[in-house]
């Protein structure tokens, strides 16, 4: 008798969707012990993986400065130039899968699409893509499901991307807390222990609660950054490789010159909502470039990816990955 394998991804997430909100802690206890029951070869930091993979996916919003997440709502959103392919992202609670169900006998066309992760990490939901004929039958098609309609994600959250400035300030770290020092000079760059705080720059350590935080020393102040846009404030600041740590390469094929991959180096991810929108162009997780170690999103338009260089204050450059 054959086994049926577990849709651990798509599990993972109707647990979240029917849970509604939470600590981050707890979610990762509950996607690392599924993952360990149906003996996945999990690596360590695939929780947290998970749950980063599923907010770039729109499927979670997470703020990982007080530790909380949520399940984002239900959307039916365009991809850019996808041809008559729209993305189902957010909530999966059962009741809303029985109504997709419910829709796919009537006359809506599904196309589950596995998502390609390394085999360390917890799979991702299925992407779920609604095939379409008219972009002006969506809204409808959105209303019927009970989710709500949005023209295309990518494009419209680009013109909403934030300026890259220092965060809050923050406190200093506790006397004897161990530091840890962003080191961008390394052919890799990772986090150094160092022994004080001497100059500017991205530190890490551990608060009083034993959180693990992210914080900028500027000019003799702390201030509080994610780990993503502290490192791009601290390439800012030091001009490294003229700014061009983001490269665009335009796809093959008549009419396909404004679309291309945008390729970030694996030790310069790029923040939140950064990412959301370039995973949003396919709703696909990212390529992950294992030669060059390098993350590679694709059918992104020039224009998503200059304004996206643009809000981390670089520049688009064009050397091979």
């Amino acid at each position: 008798m054959t086994s049926v394998k577990t849709d651990v991804g798509g599990l993972l997430l109707r647990w979240a969707s029917e849970v509604g909100s939470g600590h981050i802690t707890d979610l990762k206890r509950g996607a690392t012990w599924l993952a360990r029951s149906e003996n996945l070869p999990i690596s360590l930091g695939a929780a947290g993986r998970w749950i980063r993979d599923c907010q770039s996916l729109g499927h979670l919003d997470v703020d990982w400065r007080t530790g909380r997440w949520c399940v984002a709502p239900g959307v039916l959103t365009g991809l850019p130039s996808a041809d008559g392919l729209a993305a189902l992202v957010g909530s999966r609670t059962a009741r809303f899968e029985e109504r997709v169900t419910l829709a796919e006998l009537e006359d809506l066309t599904l196309i589950r699409v596995p998502s390609q992760i390394p085999e360390t990490d917890i799979p991702v939901p299925d992407t779920w893509l609604v095939q379409y004929d008219e972009p002006r039958a969506l809204p409808e098609t959105a209303a019927g499901l009970g989710v709500e309609h949005c023209d295309c994600f990518a494009i419209q959250a680009t013109a909403l991307l934030p300026s890259l400035v220092l965060g809050p300030p923050a406190a200093d770290p506790a006397s004897g807390t161990p530091l840890e020092m962003y080191d961008l000079s390394l052919p890799q760059p990772i986090f150094v222990p160092v022994k004080r705080w001497e100059k500017d720059g991205l530190y890490r350590f551990r608060r009083a609660d034993h959180r693990l935080v992210c914080q900028i020393f500027r000019e003799g102040s702390w201030h509080s950054v994610s780990q993503e846009r502290g490192i791009y404030l601290e390439l800012d600041r030091l001009g490294i490789e003229s700014r061009r740590n983001l490269r665009w390469f335009p796809e093959e094929g008549r009419g396909r010159e404004r679309f291309g991959r945008l390729i970030v180096d694996w030790g310069k991810p790029l923040p939140d909502l950064q990412r959301r929108i370039a995973v949003m162009c396919t709703a696909l997780p990212p390529e992950f470039g294992e030669k060059y170690r390098t993350i590679i999103y694709s059918n992104v338009p020039r224009a998503v990816a200059e304004r996206i260089a643009m809000s981390l204050k670089q520049e688009l450059g064009d050397r091979n990955d």
